[in-house]
């Protein structure tokens, strides 16, 4: 094993200690936001995975593609 297959010292000998904090920084704030979000869609209880929407789009693309008065 070399140096190099260590991920967390690659990555600092690979794009230098600016690289490194701009790496750490980016993926601390994409998962953090994605953190915020998700706590706030539990505060507000909608996490739920509704089939209503599922349905809807359902019944409008048949009755769009159904017309009654056409013959089959």
């Amino acid at each position: 094993m070399t140096l190099f297959n260590l991920y967390p010292l690659a990555m600092v000998d690979g794009v230098g200690a600016y690289g490194s904090l701009l790496h750490w920084g980016l993926t601390i704030a994409f998962a953090g936001s994605a953190f915020l979000i998700f706590l706030y869609r539990w505060n507000r209880g909608s996490l739920d995975m509704d089939e209503e929407p599922k349905m809807q789009m359902m019944t409008n693309e048949f009755e769009e593609n159904h017309d009654p008065k056409q013959k089959p």
